[in-house]
């Protein structure tokens, strides 16, 4: 099974790589079900009941504060899973996720997950590998989010969703990115005028689409290539597909 279906999930892809029949052990506990935008798949302080290994979707995590106000903290595709708490020993998690681009998900019973991770060791080793490469990138991310600018942060925000997303293009509110980025929907909305002004992307309709890839790459911190880079070498190259036409679509509806 395992060796004719072209993995879809990162994580998947570097176990098989390591290990095909470690992948296909896995995957006979797996399940596919497609989640739909905004579906809430954890919240805080809730039992986890399952993990989740994105193929086409993408999941949020978003920290909310106690005065109401939120922040997007990690954005979980095609490159990673959702859950890993479950196999750092975690119960609950404290952060909500939910579905902020549609489409399909692999998902495993988290006691089941657990069980399989105890008795698959080469699963364990890309964990460890996932783990690293997280924590990395979040402190890479905070540094970017305290000293870069708004137009730079959200170029690399286009380009890390574009790189978990195979379909020519994705939905997502101005309000997600303005949740990603810790800024108003005004400000969204001026950076996506000014990305447009240079030619990157198209704005129209209620839709951005990224038409020049390369020059968004220039336009982002270098922050994209470090994480790009970081999870390469920590995790495995990327998920091959064909460079899309239309890189990514945001409804700013």
């Amino acid at each position: 099974m395992g060796d004719l279906l072209p993995a879809r999930n990162r994580l998947l892809a570097a176990l098989r790589t390591a290990d095909p029949a470690a992948e296909a052990q896995l995957r006979e506990g797996l399940e596919s079900v497609e989640l739909e935008l905004h579906a809430q798949v954890m919240g805080p302080d809730r039992p986890i009941g399952h993990v989740y290994f994105p193929e086409t979707g993408v999941l949020s995590q978003v920290q909310q504060m106690r005065n109401g106000s939120a922040v997007e903290v990690n954005l979980v595709g095609s490159d990673g899973m959702a859950g890993l708490a479950v196999y750092l020993g975690g119960v609950t998690f404290p952060i909500e996720v939910t579905c902020s681009a549609p489409g399909t998900f692999l998902r495993m019973c988290s006691a089941d997950f657990l069980a399989e991770v105890d008795r698959n060791p080469p699963l364990l080793r890309v964990l460890h590998g996932y783990t690293q490469a997280l924590l990395e990138i979040r402190a890479q991310a905070i540094g970017c989010d305290r000293f870069h600018a708004v137009e730079a942060r959200a170029a690399r925000w286009l380009l890390e969703m574009d790189d978990r997303v195979p379909e020519d293009e994705f939905l997502m509110t101005h309000e997600s990115m303005a949740l990603r980025l810790g800024v108003r929907r005004q400000t969204v909305s001026a950076v996506a005028s000014h990305l447009c002004q240079q030619g990157l992307i198209v704005y129209r309709r209620g839709f951005i689409e990224i038409v020049d890839r390369i020059g968004l790459e220039r336009a982002s911190c270098e922050c994209y290539e470090v994480i790009r880079d970081e999870f390469a070498r920590l995790v495995g190259p990327p998920i091959p597909r064909p460079r899309k036409a239309q890189a990514a679509v945001l409804t700013t509806r």
